[in-house]
């Protein structure tokens, strides 16, 4: 590839579906930097088709129609106090006219040609909904006028029933994933564009990646017999758009297993245990010996409402040191995000650089978590900020019981939602941990509501109160579970890592919360890192980000 662009998305903030095979072998793409849309050539050369503009930005591109436009989501922002505008718009391959196929709901994804070219799909959403929680499927007919299409709603109900990808069968049948409830799920949560997580290999069999007890799995399901066979596959993650058909028989999959990082695999279905490895994301001269096993635990919540509460645990382990005989590890308790999200038993790496210095390491899969079906996931609405909480402590004082950690050398981290329940165990639980690093969290929830970007902005009303409640009642619950107003309770170390460019959790979160501890004689350090955002994408940025919290557990967990 000739240019140096990337193809990287903005829409949501978080992005995806930022490039797509067009019918003629082309591959369209925006490059979130200057926001246009262009085509890489089979020589590697770049055409410009949409020239960029401040503020507006394309994804979850579709060129399998007649040739002669490409589908795509439009995310324009204003800048000047209106509310953010999303659209589906039609773009022509030869002079890149735009023009808007679809308006007026909150948001939209997934705009696919039928495979003759003569139909269009698209989900569409709206607030207070997210895409897994309510949702809706349309279909039009295609033309080339001017006008808007004329939508014809096929399936989905706003607050109850969530569709997903919907994608055209080769003999021109509309197929959409629908969440039933069970403990086992297919299509993963739709926070990035283009998701692709289903696919179809040949007129009778498609293959689907599924997730229970969040560990993910391929099967591949017959059509006419309506009949499932499991691939035995090592494969424990598989990225959110890890599935490309190569033939009836074939596929590539994008994963990783329990001892190696995310990788490019080729599998034939027909004999799947023989994939072939096509490319390695990173690779490492350490022995397997260095990397600490990742276990499913599942333990008791032992008080407020019944269950069972899980987490993916990690023991210390190095070939080279042994840790003090009759001592158990420190543990470092991990949150992640989300709050509707998982961590799977993959290799994490990031994991890995704790145990093989001595840590126990944790990822909590607290209530509310994706990965052990709706009811599971349901469970924390209203509750946001008290089961994920109490589900860490659970965690902590189950692996205490069976002498796996040193219960009072527990460190506390955790990004973005995962950073707030890091700063709500802090405050509410002082005497349990002995520090905290919050990366990009929310200290201030009506805050957050009010300046975070429009996909998120309604997402918290769920987890926090029902539709009903009074306003007064939201500003008090607003009000308790907001940590910056409960600073004075925090006794343990903590760090804040923060991005001074991120859209999602504003960098004035974590100046406010650093202000109001530092006013109360507390702790704590604030470190901002240049040019990042939600999450951070430089490899110097990261690197740092690991060495501050190392230096805060050997600081507060050793000795």
């Amino acid at each position: 590839m000739k240019s140096t662009r990337a193809a990287s998305g903005k829409i949501h903030e978080y992005g995806g579906g930022a490039a797509s095979m067009c019918r003629d072998g082309r591959v369209v793409f925006t490059d979130s930097e200057g926001g246009g849309v262009f085509f890489l050539l089979e020589n590697g050369e770049v055409e410009e088709r949409v020239g960029g503009r401040k503020g507006v930005y394309f994804g979850d591109f579709d060129g399998q129609g007649t040739g002669k436009y490409i589908l795509a989501v439009r995310e324009v922002h204003f800048g000047d106090g209106r509310e953010v505008e999303n659209c589906i718009v039609s773009i022509d391959v030869k002079d890149g006219s735009v023009r808007v196929l679809a308006e007026g709901a909150d948001f939209y994804s997934h705009p696919r040609f039928s495979r003759d070219g003569k139909r269009v799909c698209w989900k569409q959403w709206n607030h207070p909904d997210m895409p897994w929680t309510g949702s809706e499927l349309y279909v039009a007919e295609w033309n080339e006028g001017t006008e808007l299409l004329k939508g014809n709603y096929v399936a989905g109900k706003a607050g109850e029933q969530a569709i997903c990808q919907p994608r055209w069968a080769w003999d021109g049948a509309l197929w959409h994933e629908v969440e039933k409830g069970e403990d086992v799920e297919i299509g993963k949560r739709e926070i990035y564009m283009g998701n692709t997580t289903y696919i179809q290999l040949s007129p009778k069999k498609l293959l689907i990646t599924y997730c229970r007890n969040a560990t993910d799995g391929l099967i591949v399901y017959d059509i006419p017999t309506q009949t499932v066979i499991e691939l035995p596959l090592e494969l424990v993650h598989i990225e959110f758009h890890g599935l490309a058909r190569i033939s009836d028989t074939s596929f590539a999959v994008l994963g990783s297993t329990a001892k190696t990082p995310p990788a490019l695999y080729i599998v034939d279905i027909t004999k799947p245990s023989e994939k072939k490895l096509l490319k390695i994301s990173s690779s490492s001269d350490l022995p397997l010996s260095t990397f600490s096993p990742a276990t499913s635990i599942s333990f008791p919540r032992t008080h407020g409402t019944p269950g069972i509460a899980h987490a993916i645990f990690s023991p210390p382990s190095n070939p080279l040191y042994t840790g003090p005989e009759g001592a158990n590890p420190p543990l470092i308790i991990s949150i992640h995000g989300g709050p509707t999200s998982h961590v799977t038993p993959r290799l994490n790496l990031e994991a890995q650089y704790f145990t093989s210095r001595g840590f126990a390491f944790a990822d909590v899969n607290y209530t509310g978590s994706i990965g052990y079906g709706r009811a599971y996931r349901e469970a924390l609405n209203y509750y946001r900020g008290i089961k994920d909480v109490e589900d860490t402590l659970f965690c902590i004082d189950f692996l205490a019981s069976q002498n796996l950690i040193e219960r009072s050398k527990v460190g506390i981290r955790g990004g973005s939602a995962g950073g707030y329940t890091v700063l709500q165990s802090l405050v509410h639980h002082p005497n349990v941990f002995a520090s905290g690093c919050s990366l990009y969290g929310v200290g201030n929830l009506k805050d957050f509501v009010t300046k975070t970007h429009k996909f998120e902005s309604h997402y918290l009303f769920n987890l926090l109160f029902p539709s009903d409640t009074l306003e007064l009642d939201r500003g008090r619950i607003y009000k308790t579970r907001s940590l910056c107003l409960h600073g004075n309770k925090i006794e343990a170390p903590l760090l804040l890592l923060q991005g001074d460019k991120d859209n999602v959790v504003l960098l004035s979160q974590g100046v406010d919360m650093e202000r109001v501890l530092r006013e109360k004689g507390k702790d704590v350090r604030l470190v901002v890192f240049e040019g990042e955002g939600h999450g951070w994408k430089g490899s110097e940025a990261i690197k740092r980000s690991v060495e501050e919290e190392e230096g805060l557990w050997g600081r507060t967990l050793v000795g």
